[in-house]
Order: structure tokens, then C-alpha cells, then sequence
């Protein structure tokens, strides 16, 4: 029986281990196994001194493990390095190699729904882990301009420099709200990477009411509620939405890819994936 788990604290709103349950039903795979395992700082150490001998095949890491993780790994992918942030650790042995699907996540859901990002205007919502993701995807699809708004300034300067490293001829410009509000009629895409919106919190959002235009989309990386307030008052200028969930499944699919081995990604329906999660969620 092959063990996987998804590390964090704390837990209690994850879908992870549904989905991953789903992903397995549908390659056919019925002897993997899934669950979550809550984990202060203080106690990632000695788990992975144990994920290290056989405790488990492979995890799935999440906030605020993302960069505590990687000190205790023996290699971390070019790319997870680079945001350091991992999201996903694969066993082989007694080696232990770190990546960041988070990345193929996101540029996934961006083809399903068409997005352009070669030459286009791109807002960035949040500095941490995900943004960094979202920052080097953009950067390396060649946009244009990017916008980021983040209350910390350490942070968002982090992300201009991840940006910036994958590629240096992107226009980046840290904002305050009120001055992307300036450039949002230009903006072809807004994307919020923080957990602002999210249940039990529905009712807040990360921009202003007020704030989009009918030729943007609103991306949100929450996916629980489906609809966040700041989809909701995207949609009522006229905005197209996409909600987190796609993203999730996708990063969830790659992690697999990794931990089995052959080209998963092409062996499960998508989009089945998603619909049956929608469902848990509502």
C-alpha cells in the first residue's frame, strides 16, 4: 500500500484527501492511500526523519510548511527553488526530492480557460507562496506588465525579484489598491493569491467593490466558497471569473504524475475532477 498525506496546520478545511481519492478511483489505483496530517512547526522535523525511512511515499505540503520543508530535503527542483516553495516532496528511497506544482497548476487552469499572457497586463493580489507561482508563470509566458499589490512590502519586493529573475523584461510596478484602480480598465487579468474571501469569511474581499472592468477577468485562487466576493463583484461590472478549483485539481494530478510515475495527467478527465469537487464543495 503505497501512502501519501498532505502536511499543514491547520487542515480541517482541506479537500485534498476527496480528491486525491477521486484521482485514484479513476486511474484505478486501490492500493494508495490518502489523509491529511496536521503539523505544527515545531514537529516537521522529527515527521520527516520518519518520512524518510518508509513513514510515507510522497506529501503534499501546504501553508506553512512551503519553505520550512525545504532545509530537510535532499533535492528541490529548479523551479520550487526558485520560489522557495514546495508544495510537493516525493520519496525514492531514502531520498527525499522537492517540487512546486502549484506552478503547472495555474498555467494549466490559464489554458483551459483560454487566457493569453504573451504581450497582456496582469495584477497580482498577494506576495506569499501561491503569488510567487503565479509570478513566475506570467514572467515566463511573457506578459507584459505586471501589477502587485501586497500589504507587505518585504514581500512584494520578493516577488518582483522572483519575477524578474525568470525574466527581466517584464514591466513590474508594487501598488498600493488605490493606484491599480488607476490602471484597471488596462488590465487583462487580476489575480487574488491570498486567502481573503475564503470560508467562513465570505463576505471580504481583497480589492474594492467597484474596481473591475468587462474586458478583465478575475481569478481566485480560493476555491471554497465557488463564488468569493471578490468573483462576485468582478461579475457585476461584467468580468469573466475563474475560481480556484481547477487550479487545485490540476496541482493535485501533477503531484500524482510525480509519485506514480508515466503521464497521468493524460490518463484522468479533468474536468470530471472538477465538477465532482464543485459538488463536495457546495
Amino acid at each position: 500500500m503505497k501512502r501519501f498525506a498532505l502536511l499543514g496546520e491547520p487542515l480541517g478545511h482541506s479537500m485534498s484527501p476527496a480528491l486525491h481519492k477521486a484521482i485514484y478511483r479513476q486511474l484505478e489505483i486501490d492500493d494508495a492511500s490518502y489523509r491529511t496530517v496536521e503539523l505544527p512547526q515545531e514537529r516537521l522535523k522529527s515527521f520527516f526523519t520518519g518520512f524518510r525511512v518508509g513513514g510515507f511515499d510522497g506529501v503534499n505540503v501546504t501553508i506553512p510548511h512551503k519553505a520550512s520543508v525545504i532545509d530537510m530535503l535532499d533535492e528541490v527542483d529548479s523551479k520550487a527553488r526558485l520560489l522557495n516553495a514546495v508544495n510537493c516532496v516525493n520519496r525514492t528511497g531514502n531520498k527525499l526530492t522537492g517540487y512546486n506544482t502549484d506552478l503547472l497548476g495555474f498555467a494549466y487552469s490559464l489554458r483551459q480557460n483560454n487566457v493569453e499572457i504573451e504581450g497582456n497586463q496582469f495584477a497580482i493580489v498577494g506576495a506569499g507562496g501561491s503569488a510567487q507561482a503565479v509570478g513566475a508563470v506570467l514572467a515566463e509566458g511573457e506578459a507584459k506588465i505586471i501589477f502587485i499589490v501586497n500589504r507587505t512590502p518585504e514581500r512584494a519586493e520578493r516577488l518582483k525579484e522572483t519575477i524578474l529573475s525568470v525574466n527581466d523584461a517584464v514591466s513590474v510596478n508594487i501598488v498600493s489598491a488605490e493606484e491599480l484602480a488607476k490602471h484597471s480598465k488596462d488590465l487583462d487579468c487580476v489575480i487574488n493569491t491570498t486567502s481573503i474571501g475564503m470560508s467562513p469569511n465570505t463576505k471580504e474581499a481583497p480589492l474594492p467593490a467597484g474596481f473591475f472592468s468587462a474586458n478583465t477577468l478575475a481569478f481566485d485562487l480560493v476555491y471554497n466558497p465557488l463564488e468569493t466576493q471578490f468573483l462576485k463583484d468582478a461579475q457585476s461590472q461584467g468580468a469573466s471569473t475563474v475560481n480556484g478549483v481547477q487550479m487545485l485539481v490540476a496541482q493535485a494530478v501533477y503531484s500524482v504524475e510525480i509519485w506514480m510515475g508515466g503521464n497521468i495527467v493524460a490518463h484522468v478527465d479533468m474536468n470530471a475532477l472538477v465538477r465532482d469537487l464543485e459538488k463536495t464543495i457546495k
